[in-house]
């Protein structure tokens, strides 16, 4: 069958055989695909750039002869090399691409979710990388897999939240709750559920960058209450976050 070509993301690749590899890829059309790469680690015309974690390209795809499919190239169509010369993109590139493997099933198309991705990488590649780009991915990969946590009402009765200094907030139970039903949940101040709002409809992370810290850590803290309850184990990626800079990880994940 003759490769069609595709935009593409790499979340991640294996070893099969001695050059060869397995390449996961995201695309919007097709989601997320396993793919054989022959000869991927000799190839300097077919993978030029390599198959890192993070690439954003166009992907030859076609069927095998199995049901594995084929990886026939892969064109890098934005900059990667800032991600090998600072631990912190590194860390938060690693971040999102291992998260979306993990939540997205196989052969599930989301072109939303794949320009979410998209942006984020461009956010942390391209620009200054802050804990909040991640914040902002995990809430519309969230959303994208109809798991959105519940801010404005109760997430167990609907009732509306009253807009007092601190909410009740179970991310495992769905987002805000009710006095009612709140059940000793922790309290998340109003102004980090007003930034978490805020980054749920997509609003500018960088408009809550000179946010306090304790507000910045109360975000963190309630997006990956749910991310977290989603997870069959922990992220490996996590582990790169201990080695950054306090100011650089200590918001991340």
């Amino acid at each position: 069958m003759q490769s069609q070509p595709t935009p593409a993301v790499i979340l991640r690749t294996r070893p099969l055989g001695e050059a060869d590899l397995i390449a996961i890829v995201l695309t919007p059309e097709q989601g997320k695909l396993e793919t054989a790469a022959a000869r991927a680690r000799n190839s300097k015309k077919r993978f030029a750039g390599g198959l890192s974690p993070g690439m954003r390209g166009v992907a030859a795809i076609a069927r095998g002869r199995g049901a594995l499919l084929r990886l026939e190239s892969f064109d890098a169509t934005a900059a990667h090399a800032p991600v090998g010369a600072d631990l912190t993109r590194f860390a938060y590139v690693a971040y999102l691409c291992e998260l979306t493997d993990e939540l997205v099933l196989a052969r599930h198309p989301d072109p939303e979710l794949f320009a979410a991705l998209c942006l984020a990488l461009e956010q942390v590649i391209g620009g200054a990388p802050q804990a909040l780009h991640l914040r902002q991915y995990e809430l519309a990969l969230l959303r994208c897999l109809g798991l959105s946590p519940a801010l404005t009402c109760c997430c167990v009765c609907g009732a509306e939240i009253a807009g007092d200094a601190t909410a009740a907030f179970d991310g495992p139970r769905g987002g805000v709750l009710c006095p009612e039903h709140e059940r000793g949940a922790p309290r998340l101040p109003s102004s980090a559920l007003t930034a978490i709002q805020h980054l749920e409809a997509g609003g500018d992370p960088g408009a809550l960058a000179m946010a306090p810290a304790a507000v910045r850590r109360a975000v963190r803290d309630a997006i990956q209450s749910i991310v977290r309850s989603h997870l069959r184990r922990p992220l490996h990626a996590q582990a790169f976050f201990a080695a950054l800079p306090r100011d650089a990880g200590a918001e991340g994940v």
